[in-house]
């Protein structure tokens, strides 16, 4: 599609839409890194504080410990003075000479007095023991506080300057991501611009972008199988575009197209190119025709999944649901009869087959077995490719009631199968006059 297309477009509205999810993710995860941060930096003041008032109240003991010891040492000295007083009474008493009778002088009291004197001092030699062992101590424990409080200034430190960083870490991100944005948003703004223009110019172009933009709820009426049967139903150049689409949107599918040209590419001869075709036409034309309808399908609901698994008995069997659609935002009409019909918020299953009539035919077995898959949808069917119609009629009524029978009744509504397999040929084919 000329220099700007659909699928670049809503390529850049998923980049900018990814980049806002990211930053969400990590404003979110800012967040939660600068609580953390915050709440050790609380801690690390409270210890800090904490531990300051601590070697306070050490500070404050070992002042206290100190008085003791000087206390004690006064005591000591009061009680020596005392016992040397004591001595010199008790010696002065005994140099007393004896009476006329011959008896020594009593010096009882002066040695009761030495005895208490010298008891005090013991007592005073005591004190001061325990004074200084106290005062060892509390000098311990200042030190220990001194040194708590140099490791809580340091942890306090460290917390402030890691929560420093964090700020400055987060508003880099952020402010990259921001950059980000708005150089994608610009890119955006200037693709959507130009891709406007070219819809304006280019009347197919306008078409498909309508077809993938429709709004079935814009007029509030039940979608009816005819226009389900005019969505999948898309002209060759349509085809032509949602391919371009495809490739431009889904890696997975660009893989697989690009598989094949390769292969188209190295080919030799008819003989080798025919391999590539009828390869081609069995895994990409049955990939294309999905593509057709959950395009078709993908605006009735809120949600479409593929593949998904529904196991079907005891023994493990399991069966995949080509498309689910979920959520309904409009009222469907798929057809006469029961479980053909879904209300909104309900539900649709598909099985997708894009075959020849005997193909279609030849997997009634197959399909019955799928359509088991189907029955927790409020409605549900089996989207074939218009072939069904080239079955002789008794073959097809056989086909169409046992499928009915099975709850998935069969809808012909896509494409023929010549015309979806000749689409992707094209496509694989898109650049052959430009190969040497």
């Amino acid at each position: 599609m000329a220099q700007v297309s659909i699928g670049q477009v809503e390529n850049l509205e998923d980049l900018v839409r990814d980049l806002q999810s990211v930053r969400e993710a990590l404003e979110a995860a800012c967040r939660e890194q600068i609580a953390v941060a915050e709440q050790k930096c609380a801690e690390a003041r409270d210890e800090a504080q904490n531990s300051a008032s601590m070697l306070e109240s050490a500070i404050q003991q070992e002042q206290a410990a100190t008085q003791n010891v000087d206390g004690a040492e006064q005591a000591l000295d009061s009680s020596q003075s005392s016992l040397s007083s004591a001595e010199s009474a008790l010696s002065a008493c005994l140099s007393q000479p004896h009476d006329d009778d011959g008896r020594c002088p009593d010096c009882s009291g002066e040695d009761s007095a030495v005895a208490e004197a010298e008891a005090a001092v013991e007592q005073a030699q005591s004190m001061l023991e325990q004074a200084r062992a106290e005062l060892d101590v509390a000098t311990e424990d200042r030190i220990s506080m001194e040194q708590r409080v140099d490791l809580a200034k340091q942890a306090q430190a460290m917390a402030e300057h890691t929560l420093e960083q964090t700020l400055q870490a987060c508003n880099a991100h952020l402010a990259t991501v921001d950059q980000a944005i708005e150089a994608g948003t610009a890119r955006l703004i200037s693709a959507q611009g130009a891709l406007d223009a070219y819809l304006a110019t280019n009347p197919s172009a306008a078409q498909f972008h309508a077809w993938l933009k429709w709004d079935p709820a814009k007029d509030g009426r039940p979608v009816t199988p005819d226009i389900l049967r005019d969505r999948m139903n898309l002209s060759s150049e349509q085809r032509r575009l949602l391919q371009e689409y495809l490739y431009g949107r889904d890696p997975a599918y660009r893989k697989q197209v690009d598989k094949f040209r390769n292969q188209w590419v190295v080919a030799k001869g008819d003989a080798e190119r025919n391999i590539v075709a009828r390869k081609a036409r069995i895994h990409l034309s049955g990939e294309f025709g999905e593509q057709i309808v959950r395009h078709a399908l993908a605006p009735l609901g809120g949600r479409i999944e593929t593949q998904g698994r529904t196991f079907v008995g005891d023994n493990g069997r399991y069966t995949k649901t080509d498309l689910i659609v979920t959520g309904l935002r409009v009222p469907v009409i798929l057809g006469r009869g029961e479980g053909m019909g879904a209300p909104v918020g309900g539900s649709m299953a598909f099985e997708v087959k894009c075959g020849k009539a005997e193909y279609l035919y030849s997997q009634k077995d197959h399909m019955i077995f799928q359509a088991e898959g189907h029955k927790q949808a409020d409605a549900q069917c089996t989207l074939c490719s218009r072939d069904i119609h080239d079955l002789p009629e008794e073959k097809q009524k056989e086909l169409r009631d046992a499928l009915r029978e099975a709850g998935s009744p069969m809808v012909g509504m896509l494409p023929r199968k010549n015309e979806i397999d000749q689409s992707c040929l094209d496509f694989i084919r898109h650049n052959e006059d430009e190969q040497p």
